[in-house]
């Protein structure tokens, strides 16, 4: 039974990715797309122009969390 179980989800994985595969190939979508990469506190922000606004925001916002969290950290502010 188990032998039965394993190849019948194995042939849904593979039906779900030729599904896939022929619903993208038969759409013509624009894709759009973008990332920050943080190095230390310098932000590399790469992507779609109409993104880098959200992208800058979401930036700022970690490096603002990240900077909180060390200064919590370093004022004991969390048990050790």
């Amino acid at each position: 039974m188990d032998a039965a179980l394993f190849a019948a989800g194995l042939a849904l994985i593979l039906m779900g990715i030729l599904l896939m595969a022929l619903a993208l190939a038969s759409t013509r979508a624009r894709v759009r797309g973008g990332g920050v990469i943080l190095i230390g506190p310098f932000p590399i922000i790469f992507g779609d122009r109409s993104l880098a606004p959200l992208l800058v925001a979401a930036a700022l916002a970690a490096i603002l969390i990240l900077v909180m969290a060390s200064l919590l950290a370093g004022a004991g502010g969390w048990a050790a």
